[in-house]
């Protein structure tokens, strides 16, 4: 039988839910990291948005963020990418730790470095449960930069056939208020199909 064709509209529908799952993770392992509710984590926006558009969501291409990326590989490859502004990044730093350690030395940047460890294994989690794929992440990577050179650096290492890329808005609901970030999945060239057309096969069976 001939492969249909998938639809972006269903292709978003799966990642969105791909999303949800992940973060439902997430929540669930930031707690136990913890002992103790003092965050909670939730997705209220997944979105396929227009690679151009990226750096505007942290309020420009020249604005200075911090960015954690991690390669991921697997029969598919990626890029995880969480962007916080420094405001953002400090409140999270406090509400994990209840000290307000800076950022930029090394306990605020192991904070940083788990958290962005924590939502990416908790969407691999959820990824390789629905497709049965291995997924391997390497080490982290922290850097403080302008939004549009982080993006420009994570794109100038992948082959994204796409002009499109699923950013996850993510929200840390905290006892001072709500922290927002951006978690960005990069995928090499045709990864998003074979993982759609592999979501779609598994359901069928």
């Amino acid at each position: 039988m001939p492969e249909l064709p998938i639809s972006e509209e269903f292709k978003l529908d799966v990642l969105k839910e791909m999303g949800n799952i992940g973060a439902g993770n997430a929540t669930t392992a930031l707690s136990t990291l913890l002992n103790y509710e003092r965050v909670n984590m939730h997705v209220p926006e997944v979105d396929l948005c227009p690679l151009v558009d990226i750096p505007d969501l942290m309020g420009g291409a020249e604005k200075s963020v911090i960015g954690i990326y991690i390669r991921v590989f697997s029969e598919v490859s990626f890029y995880a990418v969480f962007l916080i502004d420094f405001e953002s990044a400090q409140t999270l730093v406090a509400s994990l730790t209840g000290q307000d350690h800076p950022v930029m030395e090394e306990m605020g940047r192991s904070v940083l470095l788990e958290v962005a460890n924590i939502v990416t294994a908790s969407y691999l989690n959820a990824l390789s449960h629905l497709t049965n794929l291995t997924f391997l992440p390497e080490p982290p990577l922290l850097v403080v930069d302008m939004a549009g050179a982080i993006l420009g650096t994570v794109l100038a290492e992948t082959s994204v056939a796409e002009d499109y890329i699923l950013v996850l808005k993510t929200a840390f609901i905290t006892a001072t208020g709500n922290i927002e970030g951006n978690f960005l999945i990069i995928p090499d060239q045709n990864t998003l199909d074979i993982i759609v057309r592999m979501l779609v096969d598994g359901a069928c069976q």
